[in-house]
């Protein structure tokens, strides 16, 4: 008994100090995991203005991309279990201030070079979970915490696709090489987690994203997801970098690489010689091959004036550099052992800065940087809406479709895997589910038996489990009709919210034996009802009893937002044991007035008379289980009493 009364204990804790903030005001990401929190502001619909600066010009038509782009991700996605924040973005680096110094080095030049680049205009959102409670502010990015998932959709953009060649490109040409990973691929990446990485929330196989290339940035620190469509599904304008292109290139950047080392101080005795050495070494040994494209061993191939110089003290061709796009690694007899991955270098094409100068998107990047914590709930539903509720489709059709989009947008129905697969018709509502529907007072019901067993039922927002488990309908042995195997997320959809005045929430609830291993959390029904006071976040937390003992007891904690209700450590259900190969209850939540009862089957379990603030409102109701459990729930029932 002492261990489940420290474990109730524990979870009573949990409730009783959720939102709460520490001596710095900031909060415990446990706290929020599934809270609704939204934007930190919304977009204002204001009339768009040409913007210049930095030498780079962006007329109305383009200022006013972002904010219909960052519109329609306000319209997808309100953030659950972190902030967003959302503002416009127009690419306008200053140049180098450092030019003709002594300072200027590779990473000055970096900056130049990006005038070789066309106009890019978007938006970026970023998704904070380090957040703190300020005097004018309920959530708030934590000040010197940059804990948060960035995601950029910007038209035009190279940048975020690419990683410059800095010893090639100019202001007015761009080389470059395009970091992207797919399962399977050998080499430099070769690693089990970025093919779990790449699979993860069903990105690679989702029907989404198929009519759009996508594939995973792997790029250290830059681990991102990507998604990129181009005007009449046309190749991005780069074209393949030939030896001989190549070798002119570097001969022609040779004074300035030079003086990078000098500036640098990166010099040694006959370093000079060596590296003029070196791209004679260069142009005899390629002399043959100049017209094969050029590849580089490793995606972040950076060239300088040392490389070639280590070319000329060998006198041999260096195995950075090859013409093909695999190599076949051979061991001391000759015998091939592994392959690997070679990168295409790439130059953006002539004319294309000058064809981007005013008119519309020609390609769209979308780039969402590897979520913080792929198992927190708040992470799921982001890339959940990444990858299944964007309207990729209606964003393509408004910039790059024959006909003038006048139609709203619309945000997709969620499709998971098992959805996209299904190819069963639902069957027909059941007779308990048809008078229902002529019950008046009836909110909302669902017994799923107009869903397809192995289906996600259309009029709820699902989420599976971070392992890939998703919410589907099934049958059970010892149980009659259809159920909801629950593993992660429900909420009803076809519901008008708020509803106001009293109200009973009523549903099923079966675990079989093993389910809910001891000492795992419940399945937690949670609730926000909003007042004079604002909103306020109730929850009600069902767990079965142990199921190594016969006949123990479940037992239900309660979070009643804030108010004088004493809720004590739990309150037993003895109809809800965990013991039985089917375990099985009804649970009932009753609001009426200020006032609430909750009850197991027909048992009031607890009651409070002060538990709402008068006049409060339901906004939201949703279902919540823990990945390491399994509940299953049917006659899901809103009723106004």
């Amino acid at each position: 008994m002492k261990t489940k009364a420290l474990l109730v204990a524990l979870f009573a804790f949990s409730f009783a100090n959720a939102q709460q903030v520490d001596s710095r005001g900031m909060y415990d990401k446990k706290d929020f995991e599934h809270i609704e929190i939204g934007w930190l502001y919304l977009l204002k619909n204001e009339p768009a203005k040409p913007v210049t600066e930095n030498g780079w010009n962006y007329p109305m038509n383009q200022t006013d991309m972002g904010r219909k782009i960052g519109t329609w991700l306000q319209q997808t996605y309100t953030p659950t279990g972190l902030l967003g924040e959302i503002k416009l973005d127009l690419h306008r680096p200053p140049a180098s201030k450092y030019k003709g110094t002594k300072d200027y080095g590779a990473d000055e030049a970096e900056k130049d070079n990006r005038f070789a680049l066309p106009n890019s205009y978007g938006a970026f959102a970023k998704f904070h979970l380090c957040l703190s409670k300020t005097s004018t502010h309920k959530f708030f990015p934590t000040p010197g915490n940059h804990c948060y998932t960035r995601l950029d959709i910007m038209a035009n953009n190279v940048e975020l696709i690419t990683k410059q060649v800095i010893a090639l490109s100019t202001p007015t040409s761009y080389y470059c090489t395009m970091p992207d990973y797919t399962i399977g691929q050998k080499g430099e990446y070769e690693k089990e987690w970025l093919n779990e990485m790449t699979a993860y929330r069903n990105f690679t196989g989702g029907q989404n994203l198929q009519l759009y290339r996508h594939y995973l940035f792997p790029v250290g620190r830059e681990l991102s997801y990507v998604v990129i469509m181009t005007r009449n599904n046309q190749p991005l304008p780069f074209e393949q970098v030939t030896i001989g292109e190549f070798l002119r290139q570097l001969e022609s950047q040779f004074p300035k690489l030079h003086q990078f080392a000098v500036n640098g101080k990166l010099i040694y005795e006959n370093y000079l010689d060596n590296a003029k050495k070196g791209m004679q070494v260069l142009k005899e040994q390629l002399a043959q091959q100049e017209n094969k494209f050029v590849y580089f061993n490793t995606i972040e191939r950076q060239i300088d004036i040392i490389d070639l110089a280590n070319i000329g003290s060998s006198g041999k061709l260096p195995n950075w550099i090859h013409t093909e796009k695999t190599t076949q690694n051979l061991d001391r007899w000759g015998k091939a052992v592994s392959v690997t991955t070679n990168y295409p270098l790439l130059r953006l094409k002539k004319g294309v800065k000058e064809a981007c100068a005013t008119n519309g998107p020609q390609w769209i990047v979308f780039k969402m940087a590897d979520p913080i914590d792929h198992s927190y709930g708040g992470s799921v539903q982001l890339m959940d809406n990444f990858v299944s509720r964007f309207n990729y489709r209606y964003v393509y059709n408004y910039f790059f479709g024959n006909e003038k989009v006048i139609e709203p947008y619309r945000v997709l129905d969620f499709q998971n895997a098992t959805q996209s697969g299904d190819k069963k018709a639902a069957t027909v509502l059941s007779a308990i589910a048809k008078d229902k529907a002529g019950d008046k007072s009836i909110v909302f019901f669902d017994d799923f038996s107009a869903t397809a067993a192995a289906a996600t039922p259309k009029n709820w927002n699902t989420q599976g489990s971070s392992s890939g488990d998703k919410p589907t309908i099934t049958t059970l042995d010892g149980a009659s009709g259809k159920w909801i195997k629950l593993k992660g997320n429900a909420s009803p959809k076809d519901i008008s919210l708020p509803i106001s005045g009293d109200l009973e929430i009523s549903y099923d609830l079966l675990v079989h034996k093993g389910d809910v291993p001891w000492g795992t959390p419940g399945i937690e029904t949670e609730f926000s009802f909003s007042g004079k006071d604002g909103d306020k976040r109730y929850a009600v937390n069902v767990s079965p009893g142990d199921m190594n003992r016969k006949d123990a007891a479940g037992w239900i904690m309660l979070a009643l937002g804030g108010s004088d209700c004493k809720t004590g450590s739990y309150h037993s259900i003895t109809a809800f044991t965990g013991s039985k190969p089917v375990n099985m209850v009804t649970i009932t939540i009753r609001k009426k007035g200020e006032a609430i009862a909750i009850f197991s089957n027909t048992t009031k379990v607890y009651e409070c008379t002060s538990a709402f603030m008068q006049g409060a409102v339901m906004k939201k109701v949703n279902f919540y289980v823990n990945e390491k459990n399994v509940y299953y729930l049917t006659n899901v029932q809103i009723k106004k009493i």
